[in-house]
């Protein structure tokens, strides 16, 4: 079987959940005022230990949703045997056409380095549509801090980001029908992945064998060290709200 750099593994393998993702997931909570009860989606849920996190820290029904079916059959496989089955959902789906109702979640979480899609805009859409009226949307997505240069982001394309310049991606969320927006940078005064080469190599080697450990080592995740370190690709956390009349 063939080995595959999929977003899902990379973002396991470049980011440790306690340094890095578990304070970024804290600070999407605070943002969408998030509290016990209500309904949540999560677009973009990879594995699934953000939506297992979420639904136990809230006590909400929270659903997950990616477009890798490996990367789904590994949440189902994390949630079975823990006391969340009754509260958890994961599906295989696109997140540019979500198979959901209109109006149905009080809160959507869009986790947009997980998608392997340039449709950002048609999935914003789709998040807001589904968003009941007044309820939060919070998109976690990759940014472009200064202008890359074209071979850099052809690289950081083929690991399967798609970035925006921050202005862009609060352009697709106020088309998308969200107001009362706001962006930050998602790691401030931290980098958003590990940086330090040996550990990232002893990551992917844990994770999936010499394949992993040489992906790490790979043209594409060097430029992504590289244009992180220099500030010229970030990710940002932006947050928007549905108008009740939309």
């Amino acid at each position: 079987m063939s080995f595959k750099l999929t977003p899902s593994f990379l973002l396991t393998t470049l980011q440790p959940w306690t340094e890095i993702v578990e304070p970024i997931y804290k600070r999407v909570a605070e943002l969408a005022e998030a509290s016990e009860g209500g309904e949540t989606l999560w677009i973009g849920c990879g594995s699934g230990r953000s939506v297992l996190w979420w639904s136990q820290k809230f006590e909400t029904m929270t659903h997950g949703l990616d477009p890798d079916p490996d990367a789904i059959e590994a949440a189902e496989e994390r949630v079975r045997g823990t006391s969340l089955t009754s509260r958890v959902t994961f599906q295989h789906a696109d997140p540019s056409d979500l198979p959901h109702e209109d109006r149905v979640f009080d809160t959507v979480v869009v986790h947009m380095l997980y998608m392997r899609s340039p449709a950002g805009e048609q999935i914003l859409k789709e998040a807001v549509r589904v968003l009941r009226p007044l309820g939060s949307i919070v998109v976690i997505a990759p940014s472009w801090l200064q202008t890359p240069r074209e071979s850099d982001s052809k690289l950081i394309e083929s690991l399967g980001f798609s970035p925006r310049v921050t202005m862009g991606w609060k352009g697709h969320l106020r088309d998308a029908g969200a107001v009362e927006l706001t962006v930050e940078e998602a790691a401030k005064g931290r980098h958003w992945f590990t940086m330090g080469l040996f550990s990232l190599v002893v990551r992917g080697w844990h994770a999936a064998g010499w394949a992993g450990a040489r992906a790490m080592m790979s043209r594409e995740v060097w430029a992504l060290r590289r244009l992180t370190r220099k500030r010229i690709l970030g990710l940002s956390i932006l947050k928007g709200a549905r108008w009740p009349h939309n």
